[in-house]
């Protein structure tokens, strides 16, 4: 029941962003706005494309899938938690690329249901999906293999946003690697932060435990002498 429950949560987390993503894409066609420059659009259409910057940017969807991986995994054994997360990081990333595709058909413009890159992105998704979802069922994992599993969506947004930057025409591009590169900041020391206080946590446990075994032999010493 809760691997269904997973999973489902899994199919609308991804619907979620596909849609999402589409939406925000289509908002400057359906104001009418789509042959104006870009800094020339209304403020809803500039907040929509800073929406879309962030919503249809790669690191976005491989958060996606590792924020699901998380998910389904809790309370199962590494091993198999690792297992359903790669599933469900790879049906995430499908059904977001589906839904992504399909939303449109929705809207007046739209010409009807066209494939186009959609297999190359499907085949991308079992691809990456896989070891995305694993990586979030990782971050269960107490230790440094935790930490550095936590530590793969914030890095990836930051190199994203170095390696495919916001095109530069946009005149939201630059708060767009801003804010993501605030958030991956934070996220990263949140990250440390954490496995820090639990580290320190663990050492007074560890200390507490010898300290607890010490005080038993020494009263047992007494209680044999006497």
């Amino acid at each position: 029941m809760r691997l269904i429950r997973g999973m489902a949560a899994t199919l609308a987390v991804g619907a979620a962003l596909g849609a999402a993503a589409s939406v925000v894409n289509s908002v400057p066609l359906l104001l009418g706005e789509g042959g104006r420059a870009r800094a020339d659009r209304s403020a809803w259409s500039q907040t929509a494309e800073f929406a879309s910057l962030i919503l249809d940017s790669g690191w976005a969807w491989a958060a996606m899938a590792v924020a699901v991986g998380w998910l389904v995994s809790r309370g199962l054994r590494p091993v198999v938690g690792a297992l359903v997360g790669a599933l469900a990081g790879c049906v995430a990333l499908i059904d977001a690329t589906i839904v992504y595709d399909a939303v449109p058909m929705l809207f007046p413009f739209h010409q009807g249901f066209g494939w186009g890159q959609m297999p190359f992105w499907l085949v991308a998704s079992l691809v990456l999906g896989l070891p995305l979802g694993a990586v979030g069922a990782t971050i269960r994992r107490r230790g440094p293999v935790g930490v550095l599993a936590a530590l793969v969506a914030p890095v990836g947004a930051a190199l994203n946003m170095v390696v495919l930057p916001p095109p530069a025409e946009s005149p939201v591009a630059e708060l767009a690697m801003l804010t993501v590169w605030g958030a991956a900041a934070t996220a990263t020391v949140l990250v440390v932060a954490c496995a820090v206080r639990a580290r320190r946590r663990g050492d007074r446990d560890s200390g507490a435990v010898v300290a607890a075994g010490a005080l038993d032999d020494n009263v047992g010493g007494v209680v044999s002498g006497s």
